[in-house]
């Protein structure tokens, strides 16, 4: 089976009055991240670096920060339809 490697890289600004989640787990913090879904760093790299992998462009290309839909929306969702992407290629 032929195996690729991907790299991903994501980055958000801290921000006031919002949750800070990591691999959709809430971090007691004053303060979370900004973003238009809810800016879960970890999961967005491993969603860019699945796409990369792939080369099926960037997270921002696939889940645009000006798309109503993901206003807000978790990013194992995100990792979902992602997953569903990488397999809709051949790969798992």
């Amino acid at each position: 089976m032929e195996q690729r490697i991907g790299i991903g890289f994501d980055v958000h600004a801290f921000a006031e009055n919002r949750d800070l989640i990591l691999g959709s787990i809430k971090i007691p913090h004053t303060r979370g991240l900004a973003g238009h879904s809810d800016a879960d760093v970890l999961l967005h790299a491993v969603c860019d670096a699945m796409l990369g992998a792939l080369a099926l462009g960037d997270i921002g290309r696939h889940f645009p920060d000006n798309d109503a839909q993901y206003k807000d929306i978790p990013s194992t969702q995100l990792l979902e339809k992602t997953y569903d992407m990488v397999r809709q290629e051949g790969y798992e």
